[in-house]
């Protein structure tokens, strides 16, 4: 056996699985935090063809700022490399600065404040249809349709494809989903997008699409596949995350009377509020892929193994955050990455920002007071996007 061939150990082990674990299924944010206790601060899992996990918050900033060792080619773990690509998530310097650039403005604050209106006219219509009902099941009816509408609206999809998208999207995002199961709905997306692009390129339209098919990367237009692999980080980027910040949000507000009370006397403390509900509840464990031999933590790691940096960490650090388990207003800063850190740092941040705040204080302003109803179906979805199956709501009407 030549020395090439011999697995090097990969050391401290401690098992888990980011997937299908119980304890994630159940609650994933409990179950994370009790991980945070109780596991190596890097560690070795032989779940998923093995791979590393994370387990500080400085241990996550370091993967997610050093794209040089830590790839995203891959953002599946075990790696899935017939994924389609997805620019510019899934690319590493320097390919990936001129297509964020390039995109940047379409998101920036400025860009997207004149959606409020339109953000605020579907929160107040989904309100509409449940506001007097006295309850709901929160991710069915509202959580899993503002951001899709918003979405929809912005980038230039039909909105009578409404139904077909949101199907479209919790399916791709069904941790139980097998690789070609998620392929096959990727290549539905894709289907989409393309009849799309193909629409806009023949007339173009005031829509964020048909902007980005004239935009230019280093001096000259994109390619076809280009905007659809563009197309398909937004398609999925923007009709899932909003979703999860609301449902966790809202899950947690149910068993805060003081919090709730207090947004709903003082509204201006909601963009705190916001702020505060991402940094205890944020849902992303992001893959990434290590390129070259390297050491983090004290631990040594080798190219070609995976690593798994579940974001929810850093805004668990207590070095960054007095008392982090406490949800609180006070603070004077909100350190978290619930949109991720460094290059990959979420581009549609501000408009994730803009839809919680304006949900919450339409929410506040006209239901006010509400409770959770224990249904036994409220478990977590894991993998690398957390979401919350299901949230039975009720107030009185």
């Amino acid at each position: 056996m030549t020395e090439s061939s011999v697995q090097p150990v990969r050391t401290p082990v401690h098992e888990f699985d980011y997937i299908a674990d119980p304890g994630v299924l159940a609650d994933c944010h409990a179950r994370y935090w009790e991980l945070k206790e109780t596991a190596p601060p890097v560690f070795w899992t032989n779940a998923h063809g093995g791979h590393w996990v994370c387990n500080t918050g400085s241990s996550v900033q370091h993967v997610v700022r050093h794209p040089e060792i830590f790839s995203s080619r891959y953002l599946s773990i075990p790696p899935n490399p017939d994924q389609p690509k997805m620019i510019p998530e899934m690319l590493d310097p320097p390919e990936h600065r001129p297509y964020r650039q390039m995109l940047r403005p379409f998101f920036e604050s400025k860009a997207i404040e004149p959606l409020e209106d339109r953000v605020t006219a579907w929160t107040d219509q989904l309100l509409d249809g449940v506001t007097g009902k006295g309850e709901c099941e929160f991710v069915e009816a509202i959580g899993s349709r503002l951001p899709v509408a918003v979405f929809m609206e912005l980038f230039g999809f039909p909105m009578e494809k409404f139904d077909e998208f949101r199907h479209l999207v919790t399916g791709f995002f069904h941790s139980q989903a097998s690789n070609e199961v998620r392929n096959n709905l990727a290549q539905q997306i894709v289907g989409h997008l393309a009849e799309l692009i193909q629409q806009r390129m023949a007339e173009p339209r005031d829509d964020m699409i048909s902007k980005i098919i004239v935009s230019e990367v280093d001096g000259r237009k994109l390619g076809f596949e280009e905007l659809m692999s563009i197309g398909f980080l937004m398609f999925l980027a923007g009709l899932d995350t909003v979703t999860n910040a609301m449902s966790f949000g809202m899950r947690h507000l149910a068993h805060d009377d003081t919090l709730r009370q207090r947004a709903i006397d003082d509204p201006s403390v909601i963009p705190n509020l916001v702020e505060e509900l991402l940094r205890r509840y944020a849902f992303v464990a992001t893959p990434r892929y290590v390129v070259e031999d390297t050491e983090l933590e004290g631990v040594k790691l080798f190219a070609g193994d995976c690593i798994l940096a579940p974001l929810p960490l850093v805004g668990w650090d207590e070095g960054l955050t007095e008392d982090p388990k406490t949800v609180s207003v006070e603070r004077q800063f909100y350190r978290h990455a619930a949109f991720g850190s460094g290059i990959h740092t979420c581009l549609g941040l501000h408009l994730a920002r803009m839809e919680l705040i304006v949900f919450y204080r339409a929410w506040f302003g006209r239901i006010g007071h509400f409770r959770q109803v224990t249904k036994g179906d409220e478990t977590c979805r894991g993998g690398s996007v957390m979401a919350l199956e299901h949230l039975h709501l009720a107030w009185d009407a």
